[in-house]
């Protein structure tokens, strides 16, 4: 029996039932897909954090008013979105911290941003400084 005896001989309900089995088992695929991608403004956010050193802007003091866990890992750390105050607006922008870090993270604690073009904001440092370096400008 060729494929067009096959679809030929099938009831309207059957052919009905086939094609959305079909349908469902491709949307349920497209679902997992783009369910397990993860955020993708968090994934950029990260790759602006990992590329911080490569492209050029100011770096400026500030504090951290608050901050958040993110879901997305590098490695065993995981992402945090800090909000911060920047020339009176509050900003928020990731880093990465490691897991026996957190408890760490306190609101006043002092950071070090890099603020670039096209709106690129990462956290260079957090906590005071080993070294001062005389490029900072303060909020």
């Amino acid at each position: 029996m060729s494929a067009k005896g096959f679809f030929a001989s099938l009831s309207t309900l059957e052919l009905a039932s086939m094609i959305f089995s079909i349908a469902v088992t491709v949307a349920f695929v497209i679902w997992i897909f783009f369910g397990f991608r993860g955020n993708s403004t968090s994934i950029r956010a990260a790759q602006v954090f990992l590329k911080r050193d490569r492209w050029p802007g100011e770096l400026h003091k500030s504090q951290i008013e608050s901050w958040q866990q993110t879901n997305t890992m590098y490695g065993n750390d995981y992402f945090f979105d800090i909000f911060f105050y920047l020339d009176n607006t509050l900003l928020s922008a990731k880093a990465l911290v490691a897991p026996g870090q957190m408890h760490l993270l306190r609101k006043g604690l002092p950071i070090v941003v890099k603020k670039g073009e096209k709106n690129r904001i990462a956290i260079m440092q957090i906590g005071a400084p080993q070294n001062e370096t005389p490029a900072y400008h303060n909020m």
